[in-house]
């Protein structure tokens, strides 16, 4: 057999010789475009260019007006608020991206995952959230939604959206109300206050409440100053284009725990402001209200008619050796959200009889321990009504039951003739997943707290 080894290299040498050919003739046209192509490049990067320069000499006038803005806000928040700055405001411009990011961080720096997830256990128990219900993500999914500026008192630092210019007058009126915050922390410390404690929700509350109600009195105050056709307008088209889709979504409680610290907070420091304009409300610093009882009605707070919450002790939290997951206070406005579930209309009137309540959640929400003191016997027989009913509703059976699946119980204490080893008009609250875990948790709590 011979090779066709020769006939094979003239055919590749062919093919060689044909494919230069190819490419000399493809470079040579391109050496004619060149002078075109780098001219069309030259003028696009000149144009990025001058777009970028353009943009940062926009940039830098509209934060060069917004400094003076900043610093004229300032002068008048003082004014109204009759309080110094001790030390310059320090501020921190960011996207939307890096607001959700340091709202992140600053949950995370005061609650572990696994608080957070308790907490939403605890309240899952209640039926205020639905279980598994992912509160973190919620919390700053709304924030993030809804903050175009914030204070820090952890950084001592006022954070406000990039994109947030001070020209519209509704961005104005939301600084007024974020540099309240930072007077508040440098006059009084904001750390100070029970804004953080894990134990007590309600106290935490009570001391947002304040703060935020402050803030919403002096950007009320700011905003009547600030009034003109131009600023209705902007007020308008904010509501108007402000995304609500996450606060849409949000469970009931979550809404109105949400806007609660502004709206019931505002009404509050109002009352003291008629009694003694901002100096007493300053004063009010030094001795936080104790519950939302005191936001809900200012009256439990003034001297006069003081009605501070009574506290409710458990000897012993443990169950079966167990720590509860949650152990914390409703008190009287997640108590209005809870009794919605039996009366819509008469919840508020029931839970205006509140006077302290504690409550333990066990083996993932499937057991709860919630002992209440009311007011009066008939105020502890409407509570007691009212989340019977509530849970009546919620498993489609009444605590007589006595077929599977959950059970609960409810006992009251009346006011005692002679001892005080218990609080007047007590109502115990026990869940369980089953008859036999309601008895065991019955034998442990039944009658055990006392204030």
């Amino acid at each position: 057999m011979t090779r066709p080894a020769p006939f094979v290299s003239i055919l590749l040498a062919v093919a060689t010789a044909a494919a230069s050919l190819a490419a000399w003739e493809e470079h040579r046209q391109l050496d004619a475009l060149a002078p075109e192509a780098r001219k069309s490049a030259l003028l696009s990067t000149e144009n990025d260019a001058l777009r970028t320069a353009l943009e940062a000499a926009r940039q830098d006038a509209a934060d060069a007006r917004d400094t003076v803005r900043r610093a004229e806000i300032e002068r008048v928040v003082t004014s109204l608020r009759q309080l110094p700055f001790k030390q310059p405001v320090e501020y921190a411009v960011l996207d939307h991206a890096g607001i959700r990011q340091v709202l992140a961080g600053k949950i995370s720096e005061t609650y572990s995952d696994q608080e957070i997830a308790n907490a939403s256990t605890g309240l899952s128990a209640f039926g205020l959230l639905p279980p598994d219900y992912p509160l973190k993500q919620s919390y700053i999914d709304l924030l993030g939604e809804q903050v175009a500026a914030f204070y820090d008192q952890h950084q001592h630092k006022l954070f406000m959206f990039r994109g947030a210019s001070l020209e519209n007058s509704q961005n104005r009126v939301i600084l007024a109300h974020e540099l309240t915050h930072a007077l508040q922390d440098q006059n009084f410390g904001l750390m100070k206050l029970p804004l953080e404690i894990k134990n007590n929700d309600d106290e935490a509350d009570a001391a947002s409440a304040l703060i935020e109600g402050d803030a919403t009195l002096v950007m009320s105050q700011y905003m009547a100053g600030d009034f003109s056709w131009r600023s209705l307008t902007d007020t308008v088209t904010y509501s108007a284009t402000q995304s609500m889709e996450q606060l849409r979504r949000a469970p009931h409680y979550l809404r109105r725990m949400l806007v609660f610290p502004y709206i019931d907070g505002q009404k509050f420091c109002a009352a003291v402001y008629e009694r003694g304009g901002f100096a007493a409300l300053s004063a009010v610093y030094a001795d936080p209200p104790s519950s939302t009882a005191q936001i809900l009605h200012p009256e439990k707070y003034f001297k006069e008619t003081r009605e501070d919450p009574i506290r409710v002790v458990f000897p012993d939290t443990t169950f079966q050796g167990q720590k509860p997951l949650e152990d914390n206070v409703l008190g009287e406005m997640a108590c209005q959200l809870l009794f919605a579930g039996a009366d819509p209309n008469g919840a508020d009137q029931i839970a205006a009889g509140w006077r302290g309540d504690r409550y333990l959640v066990f083996d993932g929400g499937k057991c709860l321990v919630w002992t209440s003191v009311w007011r009066s016997a008939e105020a502890a027989n409407a509570a007691a009504a009212a989340i019977d009913q509530v849970f009546t509703r919620r498993y489609h059976r009444n605590a007589a039951n006595a077929g599977p699946g959950p059970a609960w119980s409810l006992s009251q204490q009346p006011e005692p003739a002679t001892s005080a080893a218990s609080p007047a008009n007590e109502v115990v609250f026990i869940l369980g997943p089953g008859r036999e875990s309601l008895q065991l948790l019955q034998q442990k709590f039944a009658g055990a707290a006392h204030g």
